[in-house]
């Protein structure tokens, strides 16, 4: 009789590493070596945009929400996801907007937002690369 305890089974890690790697090495290609870039991305795309079930207006509501209340932190926090939804839906200026407010809660703690928002236009035409490459498109072509 088993009753379930002890360790769960294990995926194989090989295969996921395998599969993390070789979309990792992609982005890294899609930058063109340009590691700032590179940092940038890998921080804020979401690997599997179909996955975002929340509307963006209701992100940008609760971040406008929490900037009112004067809570700082979770207003930055909705604006990074806002930004992550308008890169992967291709929205330069809403990669602009949403990381700029993102910007100005965080200061200097995160240089991947000035890297997004001094070069956005490359950002979003590399997430729609790699989106369209990974099967994970929501970018309309």
């Amino acid at each position: 009789m088993k009753l379930g305890f002890g360790k769960p089974k294990q995926k194989d890690p090989v295969l996921e590493t395998n599969a993390e790697s070789l979309m990792a090495n992609r982005l890294k290609e899609l930058c063109g070596g340009d590691a700032d870039l590179f940092g940038a991305m890998s921080r804020l795309m979401f690997l599997d945009p179909k996955k975002i079930t929340t509307p963006l207006d209701h992100v940008v509501g609760d971040a406008q929400t929490f900037e009112a209340q004067g809570n700082r932190l979770r207003a930055e926090v909705g604006y990074r996801i806002a930004g992550g939804i308008a890169l992967s839906k291709g929205d330069v200026n809403g990669v602009k907007t949403y990381f700029e407010k993102a910007a100005s809660f965080a200061g200097d703690s995160r240089p991947e937002y000035q890297v997004i928002l001094k070069r956005s236009t490359e950002a979003v035409n590399i997430a729609r690369k790699y989106y369209d490459e990974f099967g994970s498109v929501t970018i309309p072509s």
